[in-house]
């Protein structure tokens, strides 16, 4: 993890600030022209040895919300794994868990990569839509499917 320093810059100070005080930062990405939104988490590795977690296509307090209470599952000893399925982070809907090839982890955790300065592993954290399908589900919507890239394998 990277010490604080006055040559860092100002949303790495936050982030390692947050990490020491509550062992992780959250960050959000404003999506673009053709690219969703996403928050990922900095610190988890570090204060848990569990994963960084990303997840598309939700509203920065939505996203934020939701993974603070996976982080106060892993404060409670909790662990979530690559391929697995997970109830009670969504009210009413499982999430599911993604491994996240190394290969993109600069892509899309550019914050954490500039704290850990070397690999770190990663998850994506997958939602359902309204009718409970998954991205990868026969029926699902396109715009539902291109508000969360597949960064890794799909769950066996």
């Amino acid at each position: 993890m990277a010490a604080p320093a006055d040559d860092i810059s100002p949303e790495l100070k936050k982030a390692l600030a947050d990490i020491n005080e509550s062992g992780v930062h959250i960050a959000h990405v404003e999506g673009g022209p053709g690219e969703p939104c996403y928050s990922y988490t900095v610190g988890l590795w570090h204060s848990f040895e569990h994963p960084e977690v990303v997840v598309f296509g939700l509203e920065d307090v939505v996203a934020r919300e939701l993974l603070e209470a996976m982080t106060d599952e892993l404060d409670e000893g909790k662990t979530f794994v690559a391929g697995g399925r997970y109830e009670g982070l969504l009210v009413g809907y499982p999430v599911r868990m993604l491994a996240v090839p190394a290969a993109q982890t600069a892509r899309w955790f550019e914050l954490a990569a500039a704290a850990y300065g070397d690999a770190f592993p990663c998850l994506q954290m997958v939602w359902p839509d309204k009718e409970k399908r998954w991205p990868w589900d026969e029926g699902a919507r396109d715009a539902f499917v291109k508000s969360q890239p597949l960064l890794g394998p799909l769950p066996q």
